[in-house]
């Protein structure tokens, strides 16, 4: 059977949390790497939002929703119990959060990384705002760990909100380093943030490919599948 097929894109955090889960599950991907500039006609043809990540399953069926992807990954892993079982409260409060995320962070995150390609707006404006945000999640992880002795955003082992949210975190991270490392409100989420960054999956979350092209043989996520 044919492997599945990935369009990604390695900085893309909606594209890293799709690796991620393949990673921690344990399946191999035929990956594309490509170029937003210069998107390929394959991944346009394949869906027509044209941004990664997207999954062409082996019988071509396609997925191009990252949390999506996730739940593939997980029905499809050889693992089990990779992350904690939910009840109905639970998925609701993962919900909340992936929303908050994708909807709410990751609209200032964009004009506090990237103020230059926005018009009229306030740097400082969207940075305070992206930060109450990470001190509430900074909060919920203080709660959970009281509770559990984790340090998960809910009660027990991680979820599919702690994976779905630090790629997005890491970005927030970036625009000044040496800030938030040294950020006494944001200490639970920076010690959150460290277990992914230091994780040894890490490395090979964030390999890097060269752009594909349609003449290319394939290349394998991980690389390690290719030798199996």
């Amino acid at each position: 059977m044919s492997l599945p097929i990935l369009f990604s894109f390695r900085r893309c955090p909606y594209a890293m949390r799709a690796r991620w889960a393949i990673l921690n599950c344990g399946l191999d991907v035929i990956i594309r790497e490509v170029s937003l500039k210069d998107k390929p006609l394959e991944l346009i043809q394949a869906s027509s939002k044209a941004t990664v990540p997207v999954l062409i399953q082996s019988n071509g069926e396609v997925i191009d929703e990252s949390v999506n992807i996730i739940s593939w990954a997980l029905k499809n892993s050889p693992k089990k119990n990779i992350l904690q079982k939910s009840n109905a409260n639970k998925n609701k409060a993962i919900n909340m959060i992936i929303q908050k995320n994708d909807k709410l962070f990751k609209y200032h995150l964009d004009r506090y990384k990237y103020s230059n390609r926005y018009q009229g707006i306030d740097h400082e404006i969207h940075k305070k705002k992206s930060k109450a945000i990470l001190k509430e999640w900074d909060q919920t992880i203080k709660n959970s760990s009281k509770n559990t002795g984790s340090f998960w955003l809910l009660e027990g082992k991680q979820t599919i909100a702690d994976w779905c949210i630090w790629p997005f975190v890491r970005q927030y991270r970036l625009v000044n380093p040496i800030e938030f490392d040294n950020d006494n409100d944001l200490t639970n989420i920076r010690n959150w943030l460290n277990y992914f960054l230091e994780s040894k999956l890490f490395p090979i979350l964030m390999t890097k490919y060269k752009f594909w092209k349609n003449t290319d043989q394939s290349v394998y996520f991980p690389k390690s599948s290719m030798n199996k």
